[in-house]
């Protein structure tokens, strides 16, 4: 029996953000935290290498997602939540403070 999840992190240079897949290794459920939709600010253009990368190790280990989380806002990236949602069919979430924060944006 193992007794902890499995956590692989995707590091993000152009933003310097970090993000997870994380799973239980037993139901192969688990969750994408903070996904990054990558932007080219010269061109103004928007890539989903990123969210490639994140599709392809799920679709390799075979993990079912059941949750896309974004920890907090984002003011250095966009997230691609939604972007996945549209994916893979699993709720997003974030914390409820958050509305808080974008009224000061």
């Amino acid at each position: 029996m193992i007794d902890h999840p499995v956590v692989k992190g995707f590091w993000e240079a152009t933003t310097g953000s970090w993000q997870y897949v994380f799973h239980d290794p037993e139901t192969m459920q688990g969750a994408i935290v903070d996904p990054v939709w990558d932007y080219d600010a010269r061109a103004g253009a928007t890539h989903e290498h990123q969210i490639d990368r994140l599709l392809a190790y799920i679709a390799e280990t075979g993990i079912e997602i059941v949750r896309i989380l974004d920890t907090h806002p984002h003011a250095d990236h966009f997230s691609a939540a939604a972007r996945l949602q549209e994916r893979l069919g699993a709720p997003t979430g974030i914390g409820e403070r958050v509305l808080e924060v974008q009224k000061l944006w």
